[in-house]
């Protein structure tokens, strides 16, 4: 008798997949990592179906992405889940209503491998996470040598049948801008900057985390001869609260840097996107500036950059990093941050001039 052929597709457990909830419900810069598995996702049955679980914060991250067909977003509350059990009430009928056939959890806390378990998918992949593994159907290794954020979250697909290795060209980051967005950008640096034409550096002196700023008068000072040798304009780009950080830059600069406002995400990424180099400490407009093409300069501290810029240097992009003896020692505060002392702004404006000449 002849054999039946399986359809062709995704499969899990003999269980033909349509429809795949996946969720990293925050940060910014760790939902952008994720980028690839959707497109990994969509490449391997561009028929699939893929709704994304995220917080509201950061769903303009996903805006106008081709590989995302749904976006469920969640509002935070310092609260927890107790005060919001009433939006995970109406969140649990729009996740069933999506009728997933599996659901991927890229974060692994509590909250998420619960609200995947609500979401109504028989199939559910996540890490091997003490108790809450046990609401996933399928369990993920990782090994024990560094992986890239990249590579780490494309793991989650290997139940799937879809594993490395993985190409540059898999591994790339993207957020997506319309043509309105660039166009507002243009005309935002434009009052800013008046009608210069030339290039435009942008720098971030900011970070969630004390631990992983670089000084703020290396950065005034880079900003200075930024503009004296290479003949570039610099922006100063902040976040809620940095206003402070951001005027001790400007004032080591000598006036010679323009601090803009806080600005919401995707007004950022579409300046970030008209920018010639972006020079930013480790935190989520990194992510950001990578992701929407602009060859970008990261600086590390205490971070890790082989886990944390898994970027490609043929496209522009490079981390700056000299380790301590205590590296990776993962502190967000420190009163004697050695990891950064050696990074000068030699290097720095270097790795700039370089960007630039490309």
């Amino acid at each position: 008798m002849p054999v039946a052929r399986r359809e062709k597709g995704l499969w899990l457990a003999g269980r033909r997949i349509r429809r795949v909830l996946v969720s990293r419900l925050r940060f910014m810069g760790d939902v952008i990592l994720t980028t690839p598995l959707l497109r990994a996702l969509k490449r391997a049955d561009p028929g699939l179906r893929v709704a994304y679980l995220l917080e509201s914060s950061y769903e303009g991250v996903l805006e106008g992405n081709p590989n995302v067909d749904t976006v469920l977003t969640l509002e935070r509350h310092p609260g927890g889940l107790r005060a919001e059990a009433g939006q995970i009430l109406d969140l649990r009928r729009r996740m069933r209503s999506f009728r997933p056939d599996l659901a991927i959890d890229l974060l692994g806390i509590p909250k998420s491998a619960a609200l995947l378990a609500l979401s109504g998918a028989p199939l559910r992949i996540g890490g091997p996470y003490r108790l809450r593994k046990h609401l996933y159907t399928h369990v993920v290794q990782h090994p024990v040598r560094a992986e890239t954020a990249v590579e780490y979250h494309l793991r989650s697909l290997e139940p799937l049948g879809l594993s490395g290795p993985w190409q540059p060209e898999d591994l790339r980051t993207e957020v997506y801008l319309s043509d309105e967005e660039k166009a507002w950008a243009e005309t935002f640096l434009r009052s800013r900057l008046g009608n210069w034409r030339g290039a435009i550096v942008g720098l971030h002196p900011g970070a969630t985390w004390p631990a992983k700023r670089w000084f703020p008068e290396r950065f005034g000072v880079l900003a200075r001869r930024i503009t004296e040798e290479l003949g570039a304009r610099v922006v100063v780009t902040v976040g809620p609260g940095e206003h402070a950080l951001a005027e001790e830059v400007r004032r080591h600069a000598g006036g010679r840097a323009h601090v803009l406002p806080v600005l919401a995400l995707r007004r950022l990424a579409a300046v970030l996107g008209a920018l010639s180099v972006y020079v930013t400490n480790d935190c989520g407009p990194l992510h950001l500036s990578v992701a929407v093409g602009t060859p970008t300069v990261g600086l590390f501290g205490p971070g890790e950059p082989n886990i944390w810029f898994p970027y490609d240097p043929r496209l522009g992009h490079v981390a700056l990093h000299h380790p301590c003896p205590l590296h990776p020692c993962h502190r967000d505060f420190c009163d004697n941050p050695v990891c950064w002392y050696d990074l000068s702004v030699d290097e720095v404006l270097d790795a700039v001039a370089g960007r630039l000449s490309r």
